[in-house]
């Protein structure tokens, strides 16, 4: 557009006026081209329907404010997908974590106490035999006929030394006589005894209750005095030593109870008690040996080697939360707790542990539910969706995405 001027003159001030108004104009014809009217159209300058950019002019699509299907949607937070556990109550112990190598306190070697010849193998290894049973037996005929013959000789001079009292009774016998019989018949009797016991020891028999483990004797072997001959262990007396630092001496009490749990059978444990204390420090090793009584022993075998947990400490009806729902950070645990739908973060002050479960002292109360699988999705504040079953099913079926703002197109975005 371009501005004419009379060919006249014109004062200063008249044209600074006459400027101002035709800029003014020009202003006002663009701006009132790009406004909308109700309907859509732009309203011209002489009240007829413009040709601007609006959506009514036949230009393009603007990109207005709501309801305009070129305007950008915002968007969604996703919905973590999480497992919880309530909080609750439980006891809570202080454990003393040891190990061990149990044995058996009733555990013999069976020696024999004749030399002689086995002739009778009457156990195997793994047989459970009972106190005073025969094991074996050595070659007995010669000693069976010694031990005859000094029984009868013991008889005929038990028969003298009785009529002897008789005779002395009425004095028709002498002192001397009667003392010299009484020292036959107690020689006879001894000589008998002896014979007897060398024919006892040939029968070897079982000192105490239990199972036979090994077995150094066969059939045809020469067996000598003193020589071993089976090895025989008790099962039930089987216990467990351990060795504790002597600090822990004074937590420490007859009674107390522990938990063995042998290695190499899977979770299995077995209940036990201290069954005593010895009442010296080993100077060397600075510890103390505390004897585990094993209450159920069923499938343990001496030498087996085990974890021992004496109990300390017991916390009771304290609160309790599985341990998988711990985060830490800087060393400092906290948990999500749920509420509403939305994950809020929580510092804890912990107490006693175990392998599952950790004692809450302060943070937590009895009842509100935490996640234990999840939480490394998770920040203060996000929206979860709380799932049923492993963690591995636990999955959202569709999940918000921002929208991609792109010409000519609109709405959001889901993907499983």
């Amino acid at each position: 557009m371009k501005l004419i001027l009379p060919a006249r003159s014109w004062s200063r001030t008249g044209l600074r006026v006459c400027l101002a108004a035709f800029l003014g104009a020009a202003l006002v014809v663009p701006i009132l081209g790009c406004g909308g009217a109700s309907d859509g159209s732009a309203a011209g300058p002489h009240g007829g329907a413009g040709g601007g950019r609006g959506s009514g002019g036949g230009g393009r699509p603007g990109r207005g404010g709501d309801g305009d299907p070129g305007s950008p949607t915002k968007a969604v937070a996703p919905e973590v997908p999480v497992i919880v556990e309530e909080v609750g109550r439980a006891d809570m112990e202080a454990f003393l974590d040891a190990s061990s190598t149990l044995m058996a306190e009733e555990a013999v070697d069976v020696v024999s106490q004749a030399t002689g010849v086995a002739v009778d193998l009457l156990v195997e290894e793994g047989d459970r035999v009972r106190e005073g049973r025969t094991l074996v037996r050595l070659a007995y005929e010669e000693l069976e006929l010694a031990e005859r013959a000094a029984s009868s000789d013991l008889e005929k001079l038990r028969a003298d030394y009785r009529r002897a009292e008789t005779l002395a009774r009425e004095d028709l016998i002498s002192d001397e006589e009667y003392q010299r019989l009484r020292f036959d018949f107690e020689r006879a009797e001894i000589a008998w005894k002896q014979r007897a016991l060398d024919l006892a020891h040939t029968r070897i028999l079982a000192p105490i209750s239990g199972t036979i483990t090994e077995r150094m004797v066969n059939v045809g072997q020469l067996v000598q005095r003193n020589e071993t001959v089976f090895r025989l262990v008790d099962f039930d007396s089987l216990v467990a030593p351990v060795f504790v630092p002597e600090k822990y001496l004074a937590s420490l009490q007859v009674g107390h109870e522990a938990v063995i749990r042998p290695r190499g059978m899977d979770e299995t444990s077995f209940d036990g008690t201290i069954l005593r204390i010895s009442p010296i420090v080993d100077s060397q090793s600075g510890t103390v040996k505390v004897t585990i009584a094993i209450d159920r022993r069923a499938g343990l075998r001496p030498g087996m080697f085990a974890n021992v947990q004496i109990v300390l400490d017991t916390h009771e009806d304290a609160v309790v939360l599985s341990k998988k729902a711990l985060v830490f950070e800087d060393e400092q645990p906290h948990v999500f707790v749920v509420s509403d739908g939305i994950a809020q973060k929580r510092q804890l002050r912990l107490g006693y542990q175990d392998a599952d479960r950790a004692e809450v002292t302060e943070g937590l109360q009895p009842g509100e539910t935490v996640v234990v699988v999840g939480q490394s999705a998770l920040k203060d504040g996000s929206a979860v969706a709380v799932q049923t079953g492993d963690a591995e099913n636990a999955r959202p079926t569709a999940v918000a995405a921002p929208a991609e703002e792109a010409e000519g197109s609109s709405g959001t975005e889901t993907v499983p």
